[in-house]
């Protein structure tokens, strides 16, 4: 986010497309940051202790699972932030390793040696290793330090919304006897909405400002959803977003669990359940593409014959 602001205030220099970008990401990080913490509070403070008057059992089952989210999404937000994926963080010896790779390459904007898979980005002002995309709800690059923490961070984010939503549902069954018949229900209502404001039929603030965070929980929910889907199917097919759309496919010569060790390490048991910056291997950043490819093809042959 810091680098977006930075982006914002420069009076030269910047093209009108790049400031649009950073606005942008500025944008989704405050909708990403007023989402995680209105919801949780509202659930915590407002909707289990009406919603469960006497049955304080259920409701410490019910802020333990959503501290356990809260912890989760929000750590892992912190680790995405915090992790340089930079071509900087490579030491001055495994930069040297990465002039014995064949698939070295310069960038015509840093004049630098970058390892494959490395690639520019222009609102981050730097070279990402292993980019995948440009983040606009975290303001940064989703690259190979940071991938990991992407993929868990939409998959938390996906829980928390979701759970939300069902708590605010039955709450507002309570409330406003609100009847929900299924999936037809969230048009129903906001056909509702928007009718009762035609007609200068308002409705009660409570009552809007729930289905006002129901529709947004279901909006994040969604987005996280798709997102973590994707990048879950990018991880075990040894693919980024850019490739991807590229119809890229020499890096994918590994099995689908050697793919998922490449990005969440050998410790990525813990990093399920917690978000810790565990040490990551470097050895996929270097690999030899072609001969992997290469042997993989070998061995379709062998297997065909």
């Amino acid at each position: 986010m810091i680098q977006a602001f930075r982006i914002l205030c420069r009076c030269r220099g910047i093209k009108v497309q790049a400031r649009l970008m950073a606005l942008g990401s500025i944008l989704c990080m405050l909708y990403f940051l007023l989402m995680t913490f209105t919801v949780t509070s509202l659930a915590w403070f407002e909707i289990l202790p009406n919603l469960y008057p006497h049955k304080p059992d259920l409701i410490q089952t019910h802020k333990t699972v959503i501290s356990f989210v809260f912890v989760n999404a929000i750590g892992n937000c912190i680790l995405i932030l915090g992790t340089d994926t930079s071509i900087n963080r490579l030491s001055p010896e495994l930069k040297k390793k990465v002039l014995g790779t064949k698939e070295v390459k310069n960038c015509g904007v840093c004049h630098e040696a970058v390892p494959a898979r490395t690639h520019h980005c222009y609102l981050c002002e730097t070279c990402v290793l292993k980019r995948d995309h440009h983040c606009f709800f975290m303001t940064v690059c989703i690259g190979f330090f940071n991938h990991r923490y992407f993929v868990m961070f939409c998959f938390y984010m996906m829980i928390g919304t979701f759970y939300g939503m069902f708590l605010i549902v039955l709450y507002l069954k309570k409330l406003f006897n609100t009847t929900f018949y299924g999936p037809q229900t969230f048009i129903t209502i906001l056909h509702d909405l928007v009718y009762g404001f035609l007609t200068e039929h308002y409705p009660d603030e409570k009552y809007f400002f729930l289905v006002v965070m129901m529709y947004g929980c279901l909006t994040a929910g969604m987005i996280a959803a798709s997102l973590w889907f994707w990048h879950v199917l990018l991880v075990i097919s040894g693919q980024t977003t850019h490739e991807s759309r590229k119809g890229m496919a020499r890096h994918t010569g590994k099995s689908l669990y050697r793919n998922f060790l490449d990005v969440f390490g050998k410790y990525w048991i813990l990093s399920v359940f917690l978000p810790l910056p565990l040490p990551m291997n470097y050895d996929s950043l270097f690999e030899n593409y072609h001969e992997c490819q290469n042997k993989s093809v070998n061995c379709e042959c062998k297997k065909n014959s």
